[in-house]
């Protein structure tokens, strides 16, 4: 259906990018799924990183990290592990980390524990895991009473258990509740925490260290993956370890560190200026500014009686429409006013959980965002004609 409608698999039109608008079909829209929060991606200084780094370096430096590493990828761990207080391992991307770290740091004798709602790299790299006898459980998303009863459980028969959980949910916007997991992190020895917090980045946290190293400091049984593309602005992934012992193990050993391609000189160079910024008090308005229009945003959703899949702090939002060819005509129709969403549809969530996704920048106006929920609420009845559709809603949902 979105195939058929245009709404996925596209390719934009444009010379040059202003971060706000794109060219579709000959018409430009304003660009709602863009993840590149804060905007860096236009930044001079990124640009310059970028021109920098292939003047010194060239274009890339083909050979596998488990020899060499390109000179700039010193600098880039050294800012990384300062950012992030704990020691840090840039991957290729956040997927090959997972893939890099997860059979490596989970072994025979443990047991994994998986939100049902992790993004699929973290699900995909728990099934390698899973081949090699390890046992893994889905939990109902951010069930705690559940996950304490699973690991009370499991800690009488396995090593370690290990959840395996997401920062900021991709599609709904919602978080982990990661003070609370910090509790059972203490409560329970064996109990052990991967959170990706991709979509948590640059956005929030000292130095945008991120939404769960904002509300939990790296510490012992915990590793924090995330992503130096969107809100950072570059390219490849970071794994966080609390100590050099883990970091080492993943470095040597972990798959893709020995037999995937490195980042490259062009995107380190990105990553290096990225960084600057991150380190520096100027991080502090940018978050800010961003944080304005979700907050905007989130007064719009209110005002208009939008039903919303949650009310967050995060840049990305849903509204929960049901059924996916709901979803899809309210995306076709957002196109045609000029705005460029996302549908989000199974398996991306549960087929009777679908709804349109966007995410905010700080590319948009206030305008924009006003607009935006306008043409929402004006084309919700168009959407929802049936009681059909709108009891599958409340039914999914409830």
């Amino acid at each position: 259906m979105g195939l058929s409608q245009g709404l996925v698999q596209g390719t934009t039109e444009d010379s040059t990018y202003n971060g706000r608008t794109i060219s579709l079909n000959g018409k430009q829209v304003l660009n709602f799924a863009l993840c590149s929060y804060l905007g860096l991606e236009l930044d001079a200084r990124l640009k310059q990183g970028v021109i920098d780094a292939v003047n010194c370096y060239g274009s890339q430096f083909a050979l596998s990290r488990a020899y060499l590493s390109a000179t700039p990828y010193a600098e880039l761990e050294t800012r990384l592990d300062e950012l992030f207080e704990g020691k840090v391992l840039v991957t290729p991307t956040t997927t090959l980390g997972h893939i890099a770290a997860l059979p490596i740091l989970i072994q025979t004798g443990d047991a994994i524990i998986v939100d049902q709602m992790a993004h699929n790299s973290v699900q995909t790299a728990a099934k390698l895991v899973q081949v090699e006898g390890v046992p893994v459980e889905r939990l109902v998303h951010n069930n705690l009473e559940l996950l304490e009863e699973r690991i009370i459980a499991l800690s009488k028969q396995y090593r370690h258990v290990w959840y395996l959980a997401d920062g900021v949910y991709s599609m709904f916007g919602d978080m982990a509740p990661v003070k609370e997991l910090g509790v059972l992190l203490n409560r329970y020895e064996q109990f052990h925490l991967y959170i990706d917090d991709a979509h948590g980045m640059s956005w929030m946290g000292k130095n945008g260290r991120g939404y769960v190293l904002d509300r939990l400091p790296i510490q012992d049984r915990m590793v924090v993956a995330t992503s130096l593309c969107k809100s950072f602005s570059a390219a490849g992934g970071a794994l966080v370890f609390p100590d050099e012992r883990m970091h080492r193990q993943v470095k040597n050993c972990g798959g893709p560190m020995i037999f995937s391609g490195p980042l490259q000189p062009p995107m380190i160079g990105a990553a290096l200026a990225s960084a600057r910024i991150h380190l520096s008090p100027e991080i502090t308005g940018l978050q800010r500014e961003l944080q304005e229009r979700i907050a905007l945003c989130n007064a719009l959703i209110k005002a208009y009686g939008l039903p919303a899949a949650c009310i967050s702090q995060s840049p990305i939002f849903n509204i929960k429409l049901g059924l996916p060819h709901v979803a899809g005509d309210m995306a076709k129709y957002l196109l045609e006013d000029g705005f460029y969403t996302n549908h989000a549809v199974y398996p991306a969530v549960s087929r009777r959980k679908s709804g349109i996704r966007f995410t905010l920048t700080r590319h948009l106006s206030a305008d924009d965002i006003r607009n935006l929920i306008r043409a929402i609420a004006r084309n919700l009845p168009r959407v929802m004609e049936t009681k059909t559709e709108k009891k599958s809603l409340l039914k999914a949902f409830s």
